[in-house]
C-alpha cells in the first residue's frame, strides 16, 4: 500500500513553479523570434549573430535568462516535492527518474549561461576588433553555440525523456493518468528529437524539439493545477504491480 501525501512540505511552491513555468517559455520562444526574425537558424551562423542590431542582441541575451526559468531551474521546487511524494510508490524508479530530472535542470541551465556569457563577451568586443580578430569571433561562436547544441542540450534529450518517462509511469500508478500520459508522451517526443539528430534527419529532430518546447509547458501547468487540488490518496497495488513499476 502506497501513500500520495500532499500535506508534505513544499506543495504549494512547487506547483506555483509549475504553472509561472509557462510565461517564462513562452516569453524565450518570442524573444527567439523577434532576435532571428523568425529564422532560428541564423543562431549558428557567428558572422549573423556578430553583426546583429543592438536591440536584437538583447533580445537573445535576455531570452537565455528567460530559458533557465521557463525550461530548467524554476523546475527544481517541483522535482523535490515529487521525488518526497512518490518514493512510496518505487523508490528505485523514484530515485533514477529525478536523478535524471535534476542533471537535466543543471545542465540545461550551464549551457544557457555559458551561451549567455559568450555572446555578450563576443559581441561586445567584436565591432571594435580588426578583421582577423572578428574572424576568430566569429569562429569561437560557432564552436560554443555547437557545444551546446551538440553537447549539454542534445544529451538533455537523454535526461528529459528518463526522468519525464520515469514521472509518467508513477503518476499513472498513483491514480493521475492523464498527466502520466502526457508525462510519457513528452518523454517519447525527446527520445524521437535525439534519435532523429543522431540518424542526420535534422529537419525532423528540429521538428521535434520544437513540439516539445510548445508542449512541456502547458503540461507542467496542469501539473502543478494538479498539485495545488491534491488530495490524500491511497493507492493498493499488488506485489507483480510493484514488480512492474
Amino acid at each position: 500500500m502506497a501513500y500520495l501525501n500532499p500535506s508534505i512540505s513544499g506543495r504549494k511552491l512547487a506547483a506555483v513553479s509549475a504553472i509561472i513555468s509557462l510565461p517564462f517559455a513562452y516569453l524565450t520562444q518570442a524573444l527567439f523570434m523577434m532576435a532571428s526574425d523568425g529564422d532560428v537558424a541564423m543562431f549558428h551562423d557567428g558572422q549573423q549573430m556578430l553583426n546583429l542590431a543592438q536591440d536584437k542582441a538583447s533580445m537573445f541575451y535576455a531570452a537565455m535568462w528567460t530559458d533557465i526559468l521557463g525550461y530548467y531551474l524554476i523546475f527544481l521546487p517541483v522535482i523535490i516535492y515529487a521525488w518526497k511524494i512518490l518514493r512510496e510508490i518505487n523508490e528505485s524508479l523514484t530515485d533514477i527518474s529525478f536523478f535524471c530530472g535534476l542533471i537535466y535542470c543543471l545542465l540545461g541551465s550551464f549551457g544557457a549561461v555559458n551561451m549567455a556569457g559568450a555572446f555578450d563577451g563576443l559581441y561586445a568586443s567584436y565591432a571594435a576588433s580588426p578583421i582577423s580578430e572578428q574572424a576568430q569571433a566569429i569562429a569561437a561562436w560557432e564552436a560554443i553555440i555547437g557545444g551546446n547544441w551538440r553537447g549539454y542540450w542534445l544529451l538533455e534529450a537523454v535526461l528529459a525523456a528518463i526522468w519525464l518517462g520515469g514521472l509518467g509511469r508513477l503518476l499513472i500508478i498513483a491514480g493521475l493518468k492523464g498527466l502520466g500520459i502526457g508525462a510519457i508522451s513528452l518523454a517519447i517526443t525527446w527520445v524521437a528529437q535525439f534519435s532523429l539528430w543522431q540518424v542526420g534527419a535534422v529537419d525532423a529532430s528540429d521538428a521535434a524539439l520544437a513540439l516539445v518546447v510548445i508542449l512541456s509547458p502547458l503540461w507542467a501547468v496542469w501539473l502543478g493545477l494538479t498539485l495545488l487540488r491534491l488530495q490524500p490518496n491511497t493507492i493498493i497495488t499488488s506485489p507483480n504491480q510493484e514488480k512492474m513499476a
